[in-house]
């Protein structure tokens, strides 16, 4: 009698094309559509600075810094004092990048420097302007290799200007796990998308099932039947399950093929790309789907008892705003964590499965914590699922008295 209950719930939703496309076709379109321009738009935006070339103003400089700066890749533009203002006023309106005003005879004051107030350069730049921090940043380079120079006469010998090398034939300096650093962008981002998604998806279907149900008045025709009202609640739940974890299925496909196009557009040297992806093994795709599934059955629950609470799909509504809030501050609470969990975290019901999802993007997942925190949800689940089976058998709450 269950599967009854559960083929009705399903047609509901098949036999009706335009719930399928907005719940299982149009997530993952917008999604790939969405990440799609982003990427393209930051693009852009870091090719436009690169392809720059900043115009330095500078007052005073020695010829030696300005032809350095030029070296660099920068036009630069000797200007009079006269006109430091007016250039500050460009670099306030993001028509000019820099302006570096330095020390008359700047030169022969640092290499007969014997001690007292050293001579000065004053650095001009717009933090809000992207070619202005980008210029500031090339300055500050060519500034420091500068001083090193100088350094070095004043010392007599270039070489003294540096007491030590770094990595002078070191080629093995960066040392990481090939698979953590593809799967740290994922980390981050996926459990936070993949909860909110599987809420969203579940929070889309669920009030209309119930609620929905109560509301139109079918709900007391179904209570009528003889069938029992446990059954009746069992198959509302499992029903709302399936098509929860398909539409959450769904958003996860459109991710899978937008955030590596996202990445590469947006970093381009973080090493993550499809290909990269999929060194997740069939053990990994497995530990994932278990905490899903039990997440997924916390989720239904708490949807199903607001629901049943209701006396419409509004109310409703109203009942699960508080419960997503809660969600969505346990995914973003995760996204930036860096700390390997406790244990016990793992037993947190939602953000242990957060956590849990986390972990084994990075490789790092126990065995210990997946079996609590997949033991954990069900029990939760199951104390919900009685819950649920307690209301329906409430005449006051099924009919709304």
């Amino acid at each position: 009698m269950i599967g009854i209950i559960v083929k009705k719930e399903l047609r509901r939703l098949f036999t009706d094309r335009r719930l399928v496309f907005t719940t299982l076709i149009l997530p993952p379109v917008m999604l790939i559509v969405l990440y799609g321009v982003i990427g393209i738009g930051a693009r852009s935006m870091i090719t436009d600075v690169e392809e720059h070339v900043s115009t330095v103003y500078t007052v005073e400089a020695p010829d030696a810094l300005n032809q350095a700066i030029a070296a660099a890749g920068a036009e630069v533009e000797t200007v009079g004092t006269g006109e430091v203002d007016g250039i500050k006023e460009q670099i306030l309106q993001g028509d000019a990048d820099v302006l570096l005003v330095v020390d008359p005879e700047f030169e022969s004051k640092v290499l007969n420097y014997e001690g007292g107030e050293k001579p000065n350069i004053d650095t001009y730049h717009n933090p809000s302007e992207d070619y202005s921090s980008s210029a500031h940043y090339l300055v500050q380079q060519v500034l420091g290799a500068y001083e090193n120079q100088l350094l070095g006469e004043r010392l007599g010998n270039p070489a003294y200007a540096s007491v030590f090398d770094i990595n002078r034939n070191n080629e093995e300096a960066e040392v990481m796990d090939d698979r953590k650093a593809s799967g740290r962008l994922l980390s981050m981002l996926l459990p936070m998308m993949i909860t909110i998604f599987l809420f969203a998806g579940a929070m889309s279907l669920g009030p209309d099932s119930i609620a929905g149900e109560k509301e139109r008045g079918t709900m007391a025709t179904l209570l009528m039947t003889p069938v029992g009202r446990n059954v009746i609640a069992f198959g509302k739940v499992i029903s709302l399950g399936i098509l929860a974890f398909l539409s959450a299925l769904s958003s996860f496909i459109g991710i899978i093929i937008a955030l590596p196009m996202l990445a590469e557009s947006m970093t381009g040297d973080l090493g993550m790309n499809l290909g990269e992806f999929i060194q997740y093994g069939p053990k990994d795709y497995l530990m994932i789907l278990a905490i899903l599934i039990a997440l997924e059955g916390i989720f239904v629950g708490l949807i199903s008892v607001a629901s049943v609470l209701a006396k419409n799909v509004k109310e409703a509504g109203t009942y699960l705003m508080p419960i997503y809030f809660v969600v969505m501050i346990a995914a973003f609470s995760n996204m930036y964590s860096t700390k390997t969990p406790e244990i016990v975290e793992y037993a947190i019901p939602v953000y242990g499965s957060i956590l849990a999802m986390k972990s084994v993007l990075n490789f790092e997942m126990p065995m210990v914590g997946l079996l609590l925190n997949v033991g954990a949800a069900l029990v939760v689940t199951v104390i919900l699922v009685y819950v649920i089976k307690t209301l329906f058998e409430k005449e006051s709450v099924m009919f709304n008295q």
